[in-house]
């Protein structure tokens, strides 16, 4: 279902990709808005402290939905004279406010949950009970699937973001599930036992997220997968000599710039071919610029690449 409505809604231009974006986050809103009615009830009626925070914590991930959906429609802004290279780290932006919502929800939560290991209260583990938190693990890891396909899809970081937060409310429901079956069977509080490790994978999320999101916003180098397709473009063209590791400058998904120094042949017919693979298989511009020997950033390159070729041939 997920991978038909890909297809029908994205598309090559920067406007199918806000539309899939926008699409979910709409969706996931919804979701989390449903999951907050069902465990704000299923709280109430169990009078569980982990429910209920569990139940906070998804309707401020429907707050966070809406920062994301805010990310997509601003991040796709067209450039203008003062921004020339658009708005589109607003969605690592949207992505890190995500995460560090996270960090405050899963803060809040370990300091109610210590409250209950000191004052325990009896949960009621009635039927509706675990349905409601049975519906809820399978909503969650319905969104976990879908956000983290289309995260890596239309590379969002608020939706990869979003992903890691509802693995960490998977987890967390199944935690209360089985405390909730631990009383049931042997009378043992285990509520507020089961809340601390719930913020605890709530804080790992939101840690890990915030890693995620925040470090293309500090500049992070180029990874090894788009470095590996760079090198194979460049060894397809015998006239290229050497080229020196690139620098990307990441303004947002589908907006990065490498600059590369390479050794060539007759570089005014080489660099328009360089360039025009670079932008369809890497998606990104390239500012190429000819040398006259090799510098010691194309050596190291050069060497990582015969290394690398050696171990394959190993």
């Amino acid at each position: 279902m997920t991978e038909r409505i890909i297809r029908r809604f994205s598309g090559e231009s920067g406007k199918g990709r806000r539309r899939l974006g926008a699409l979910f986050s709409v969706l996931g809103m919804l979701l989390n808005l449903m999951l907050f009615a069902l465990k704000y009830t299923a709280g109430t009626l169990s009078g569980s402290i982990a429910i209920t925070a569990d139940g906070f914590n998804n309707l401020a991930d429907a707050g966070s939905c809406i920062l994301a959906l805010s990310g997509f429609l601003l991040g796709n802004m067209r450039p203008c004279r003062r921004f020339p290279f658009g708005c589109g780290r607003l969605e690592y932006l949207s992505g890190l406010l995500i995460s560090l919502a996270v960090l405050g929800i899963g803060c809040r939560m370990l300091l109610s949950s210590i409250g209950k290991l000191l004052h325990p209260q009896e949960v009621d583990g009635c039927p509706t009970v675990i349905v409601i938190l049975l519906i809820s693990v399978a909503v969650k890891g319905f969104m976990y699937l879908y956000n983290s396909r289309i995260g890596k899809r239309i590379e969002s970081a608020g939706m990869k973001a979003a992903a890691m937060d509802s693995l960490a409310d998977c987890i967390a429901t199944l935690a209360i599930l089985t405390s909730i079956v631990i009383e049931n069977l042997t009378g043992f509080n285990a509520d507020g036992f089961t809340g601390v490790l719930v913020a605890l994978c709530i804080l790992y999320a939101g840690a890990h997220s915030v890693w995620e999101s925040g470090a293309p916003l500090l500049g992070r180098g180029i990874d090894k997968e788009t470095l590996d397709k760079l090198s194979g473009i460049m060894q397809s063209d015998p006239r290229v000599k050497g080229f020196s590791e690139p620098a990307i400058h990441d303004y947002g998904p589908q907006r990065r710039v490498l600059t590369i120094y390479i050794c060539c042949d007759n570089a005014e017919a080489v660099i328009p071919l360089l360039r025009k693979h670079i932008k369809e298989e890497l998606q990104a511009e390239a500012v190429i610029c000819p040398i006259g020997k090799m510098n010691k950033s194309a050596s190291r390159c050069r060497q990582y690449h015969r290394k690398k070729e050696k171990q394959e041939r190993e």
